[in-house]
């Protein structure tokens, strides 16, 4: 961006050039002198010392500043619909989110009791199997004694 002049710069920041030529004097503010002695002061270095005035600020006419109690009235009233969709839409968003997070939370307390489960399981020792006794055939039976 090119060096403003220091007029060019109060309009910038919305302040006297006297203001700005005492600052750049005390020292808060650097500029230099032109082949036209004129003082170029970088955007940059102006805002950082003074903030810039918003484009609303800056760009409006006369006209626009001269209105009337109805149209006043009519922009008022767009602006307060205007802030009336967003705060629906906001507050659906929040609704949303919410819902998310109670679904995280219900997921992170399942797998919490499924990390407890498995770290507190203690399967039961396995059991010996009992020795059967085997079954008496028939021929046991007739002769008493084991095949």
């Amino acid at each position: 961006m090119p060096l403003l002049t220091l007029g060019q710069a109060a309009k910038e920041c919305g302040k006297q050039k006297s203001t700005l030529l005492d600052a750049i004097k005390s020292g808060r503010l650097s500029a230099a002198r032109d082949d036209k002695n004129q003082w170029q002061i970088d955007p940059a270095e102006l805002f950082r010392v003074y903030p810039a005035k918003q484009a609303t600020e800056r760009d409006t006419t006369p006209a626009e500043q001269n209105k009337t109690p109805a149209q006043l009235a009519e922009m008022l009233k767009k602006e307060q619909e205007e802030r009336e969709r967003e705060r629906v839409q906001l507050e659906r968003e929040r609704r949303l989110l919410e819902s998310q997070l109670e679904d995280v939370k219900a997921d992170r307390d399942h797998w919490r009791q499924q990390a407890t489960n498995l770290l507190t399981h203690q399967p039961a020792a396995p059991q010996e199997p009992e020795p059967t006794t085997p079954k008496s055939g028939l021929l046991e039976k007739l002769f008493g004694k084991r095949f």
